[in-house]
Order: structure tokens, then C-alpha cells, then sequence
């Protein structure tokens, strides 16, 4: 059961929410572009798909983090990045991240058992030690850093701030702002699934899905105040999927 109560949606606060995600991001973007049209680039990338992960994140949390420190004169701990204000609630991140985990890898396997095809990994690469270290290392420490401090740290707290209303769904309250924040979350996992090669036949699950993790991550964050948390929550659902990826090679 969905209700709506007492919403105030400020529409320039939306907009320029998704400007500085654009800006952050489509630094990434245009960066990424330019290195894949020099040739060694495109064959690294293809053969160590961690590596253009690692360069875009760095560069849109790098972008992020400069729009931060500019609109808060420093003070980062108004953005989450502090674990003093109360409970991160991380014990409920880690089963938040472990159930997600565990949609996602059946979202992600459960037609290739069901159609009888053989099992084959979302994102093939030259099983090498430095690839796997590289890759694991991404999906379980750093995505959730570089992703969630400019999703819930830049858009989310800005959100909140600027909008009103809770939208109740079954027992939970979310705030408009954290409601937005998963959308535009999961809607912002169109460009990275075809950019990365996803197909275009499991990009609306795809996308479902990462929106059902910018849900879970909005509340965690909205209900702490802390980053830590979604980071935590973000790293797990990327960790496991990525390690039973791993696991089917």
C-alpha cells in the first residue's frame, strides 16, 4: 500500500539536483568517451573492464566531492561523511545489501537456468589474478565510496533539504526527497548499462532493480544522516554479484 501525504515538490530543486549530477557524471562520461577512441585504451578496456570502471567513478566522485567542499564551505559532515550524529545502522545495511544481492543475482541468472542455456558471467574478462583483485576490489570497497557519496551525499541531502512530504510504502516512510533520489538513481543506470555493453533486452530489469538498491540505500540514508550506511549496503550488492559473476568461469 502506497500513500502520499502533505507533498511540496519544488521543481528547481529537482533540476538542480540533476545538474550537479550531470556535471559529475558527465565528466566521467566525456572522459571515458575520449579514452575509448584511442585504440590501446579500447583493448585494455575489453580485456580489464575494472580499470575504465575505476577512472569513471574516480572522476565523477573527484567532480562530486569539488561541488561539495564549493556549496558547503568545507563542511562535509552536512553531506553524510560523519559517524557521529547516530546509530549508521549497519548491521541493517549488510541485510539490506545481502537480500538485494541475492534479487539481483537471480534477476541477473535465473532465465539463463530457466531456458536451459549454459552459464556464462554478465561481464567476460581474462580470468588473471590482476584481474580478479582489480575487479573485486571495485565492487566490494570502492563503488559504494565513489557512487554513494555523490548520489546520496550530493542529490539526496539537497532533496530533503529543498522539498516536503513522506510517501508511505507498506510500514515505511520515505521522505519525497529519498523517493526522487532512487529514481533518479535507478533511472541514472541507463548509461553505464549500455555503455559498459549491458544489453538492451535486460536493461528494464536492469534498471528495476537499481532502483529497488536506491530505495534501500535513500532510507538507510535518510533515516542516519550517515554515508555510511548505503556505502556499506552498495558494496554488498555489487560484491556478491560480481563474486558469483566470478564464480561461474
Amino acid at each position: 500500500m502506497i500513500r502520499a501525504k502533505d507533498i511540496e515538490i519544488r521543481w528547481h530543486a529537482i533540476g538542480k539536483s540533476c545538474l550537479r549530477l550531470g556535471i559529475a557524471f558527465g565528466a566521467s562520461f566525456l572522459v571515458l568517451a575520449l579514452l575509448n577512441r584511442i585504440p590501446e585504451f579500447n583493448l585494455l578496456a575489453q580485456s580489464s573492464p575494472w580499470i575504465p570502471k575505476y577512472i569513471g567513478d574516480l572522476i565523477a566522485f573527484t567532480a562530486g566531492m569539488i561541488i561539495i567542499w564549493r556549496i558547503s564551505q568545507g563542511k562535509f559532515s552536512v553531506y553524510g561523511f560523519t559517524l557521529s550524529r547516530r546509530n549508521p545502522k549497519l548491521k541493517v545495511s549488510i541485510t539490506t545489501g545481502v537480500v538485494l544481492g541475492l534479487i539481483g543475482i537471480l534477476s541477473d541468472h535465473l532465465p539463463q537456468v530457466l531456458s536451459g542455456n549454459p552459464l556464462k558471467p554478465a561481464y567476460p574478462y581474462t580470468l588473471s589474478p590482476v584481474n580478479v583483485l582489480g575487479m573485486l576490489s571495485f565492487q566490494w570497497i570502492f563503488v559504494g565510496v565513489f557512487e554513494e557519496s555523490i548520489t546520496r551525499g550530493l542529490v539526496q541531502t539537497l532533496l530533503m533539504n529543498e522539498l516536503k512530504g513522506i510517501v508511505s510504502i507498506y510500514k515505511w516512510d520515505f521522505h519525497i526527497g529519498s523517493v526522487i533520489t532512487a529514481i533518479i538513481f535507478g533511472v541514472g543506470h541507463f548509461g553505464p548499462h549500455i555503455f559498459f555493453g549491458g544489453s538492451w533486452i535486460s536493461l528494464p530489469l536492469h534498471l528495476v532493480f537499481a532502483t529497488l538498491c536506491g530505495f534501500g540505500s535513500s532510507y538507510i540514508y535518510q533515516e542516519t544522516k550517515c554515508l555510511a550506511g548505503p556505502i556499506l549496503m552498495h558494496n554488498m550488492v555489487d560484491g556478491l554479484l560480481y563474486t558469483v559473476d566470478l564464480l561461474f568461469y
